[in-house]
């Protein structure tokens, strides 16, 4: 089976005066000793302190401790060998009126170095764009809603960053 990300039980969240969509990446890893991940996010309207509004941040480098998404990730930190993750995130905005906000994801893992393989540069990567757009009316009633997934592949050697990312060394 090929190195992706399978995007999974996408719902729609209508909670405590909130809007937003609960969605669950998983990946299986060859190789977790060594593997990396980079979530990388825009909004237009930040919902995190670490976010700066139209700017590609990678939140998993930011603010990795401290958001649940990213606890598999910390748990198998030592790990070695293969090892499957689910990584469940959950998004909302406040319902009030006229707010809206597009987020969109750049998730990019990738695989561990093969032991039996010495070219580093030649690792399995994952990739899974999404975006989200969420927008109320005068009234704060949600009228737009959506999450959907914009691309997904896989492949080897060097990975893709987005536009405008400066990828980490």
């Amino acid at each position: 089976m090929p190195f992706q990300f399978h995007f999974e039980n996408l719902h729609a969240l209508h909670e405590e005066g909130r809007i937003g969509h609960e969605f669950r990446l998983r990946l299986a890893f060859a190789h977790r000793e060594g593997a990396r991940l980079h979530w990388i996010e825009r909004s237009d309207r930040p919902y995190d302190e670490d976010m700066l509004a139209g700017r590609w941040v990678d939140m998993h480098a930011v603010a990795g401790a401290r958001l649940a998404t990213f606890l598999p990730w910390l748990e198998t930190s030592a790990a070695s060998g293969a090892v499957e993750l689910d990584f469940v995130h959950r998004v909302g905005l406040r319902r009030r009126p006229l707010a809206q906000r597009r987020l969109e994801w750049w998730v990019l893992a990738l695989d561990g170095p093969d032991p039996d393989d010495p070219d580093d540069e030649e690792r399995d990567w994952a990739l899974w764009c999404g975006e989200q757009r969420l927008q109320c009316d005068g009234a704060g009633i949600a009228i737009a809603h959506d999450l959907e997934e914009v691309e997904r592949r896989h492949g080897r050697g060097r990975p893709p960053y987005p536009p405008g990312f400066a990828p980490p060394d």
